[in-house]
């Protein structure tokens, strides 16, 4: 009976012990005394999208306390941008912003995902603003119109001047077609900013006037502006300071952080994003488009050739992939499908290089219209598609000149190579007879009077009978 009141206590200290050891696990795991930290440098673009919607997955996964943007962006795509925001407002966990290391901005894209985020900082020497979008093919130059009378300083001087005109006459000045798409833009802009604000309690003034005049501040005044909630010299500075601040998330639940003393764990870029990234380089893009098209183009030329066309179909594609992600003019694609299609036209249609030359204006003014943005770090570089154009003019030459050269050389096989072949009379009678050409005995004929042993030449083959004449 004792044993059994023995072995009864002791299952009953097991399992207190597991169910004491798993309590504690859980709640080192609930504690979150890990961060995950990731980098967005660069512009904001496609693979910056899939990378955070990345680290935001696996810092849920990880119950991590926070998932710590550094950020430091001159700006980037409207579509990026949103869906990188999309997913901050969506995440289970505090995503916080850290505009740093000194010398970093949060510019432009950058500006509208600090304001997406559940807590913002700034290191010293750091900057933030310049959120006029631009990305509108091409009309980032102009200063935005008025949209009520109060209108902001620094509206261009030309419209006032229309305003004051159409005042004047009682008749409203209407804004030019250009004009008024910015508007959309930068109202639309205005009010998604300013809802970000509402959301976080920041200052929504000044995300406004980040948009419409594209203002800045450094950091110590983007805290005094509530533009940002803190200022710290270090990441671990930070941490510390957040300690026990209160995030509410989307769902609803209030997430005290725990982040001083926390562990810190760096996010990276996988190495399917790195491809990516280079890849989804627009000149990169470009480049490969290119040499599949010069592949292809090589490989018609020589009877559709399988190793330089198979190479050029992969390059093609890999490039209209990337091409897919970036904001593309579809003129500007038209214009490139053009000029390659005049380019092979030529190929069969000889025009003494007129469809040659006509595909590569067109190619390299779609070149130039391809990629339909302002921003500057996903624009095609003008140096590279002049030496593209070159590159497949150049190509196109040689391929078109080895063509008609094919075409004029003499044909060496078959019955057609014996025309003009030198031979030696074996026996001749009346205008025919026999005749030794290329070392084999032919049946002749001839106009002129030959005798055997005579030099002859070939003129023409007749089924098995060969026209010959005198060989002078």
């Amino acid at each position: 009976m004792s044993r059994s009141v023995l072995r009864l206590a002791a299952l009953i200290y097991l399992s207190a012990e597991l169910l004491l050891s798993t309590t504690g696990i859980a709640q080192q795991n609930n504690d979150g005394r890990v961060v995950h930290v990731m980098p967005m440098t660069g512009a904001i673009g496609p693979v910056t999208t899939s990378f955070t919607e990345r680290a935001i997955s696996e810092a849920e996964d990880a119950r991590a306390a926070a998932l710590v943007i550094e950020m430091d962006t001159p700006g980037g795509l409207v579509t990026s941008t949103r869906d990188i925001n999309q997913a901050i407002l969506a995440a289970d966990i505090p995503v916080i912003v850290y505009v740093s290391p000194p010398g970093a901005r949060a510019a432009s894209a950058g500006a509208f995902i600090t304001y997406a985020s559940h807590y913002a900082a700034m290191a010293p020497g750091t900057s933030i603003g310049a959120a006029t979008p631009v990305d509108m093919g091409g009309g980032g130059g102009e200063a935005p119109a008025p949209s009520a009378p109060n209108a902001p300083e620094g509206t261009d001087p030309a419209l006032e001047d229309a305003a004051d005109s159409a005042a004047e006459q009682d008749t409203p000045a209407a804004p030019s077609s250009s004009q008024a798409m910015r508007n959309k833009v930068v109202n639309d802009s205005v009010a998604y900013i300013r809802s970000l604000a509402e959301l976080r309690g920041r200052n929504a003034d000044w995300a406004e006037d980040a948009v419409r005049n594209g203002v800045s501040v450094a950091a110590r005044e983007a805290v005094e502006l509530g533009v940002v909630e803190s200022y710290a010299e270090t990441l671990d500075v930070l941490l510390r300071s957040i300690d026990g601040e209160e995030i509410t998330l989307q769902s609803g639940a209030v997430i005290t952080l725990q982040t001083a003393d926390a562990r810190i764990e760096y996010v990276g870029r996988s190495f399917a994003e790195d491809v990516l990234a280079v890849i989804t380089d627009p000149n990169v893009a470009f480049l490969l488009m290119n040499l599949g098209f010069i592949g292809l183009l090589a490989s018609i030329y020589n009877g559709l050739e399988p190793i330089t066309g198979v190479a050029g179909i992969i390059c093609m594609i890999v490039g209209l992939y990337a091409l897919n992600t970036l904001p593309v003019n579809y003129a500007g694609a038209a214009l490139i499908l053009l000029g390659l299609g005049l380019l092979v036209a030529e190929a069969f249609i000889v025009s003494g290089g007129l469809l040659a030359f006509g595909g590569l204006i067109a190619f390299a003014i779609g070149a130039l219209m391809l990629v339909d943005t302002d921003v500057a770090a996903f624009r095609l570089d003008w140096r590279l598609v002049a030496g593209a154009t070159a590159v497949l003019g150049l190509t196109s030459f040689l391929l078109i000149s080895y063509g008609l050269a094919a075409q004029g050389r003499k044909v060496t096989t078959g019955a057609q190579g014996l025309i003009g072949m030198k031979g030696r009379v074996l026996d001749w009678a009346d205008g025919e007879g026999h005749v030794q050409v290329d070392g084999e005995r032919w049946h002749a004929t001839s106009s002129d009077n030959l005798n055997e042993g005579d030099t002859i030449k070939v003129k023409a083959v007749e089924g098995l009978t060969l026209v010959v004449k005198a060989a002078r």
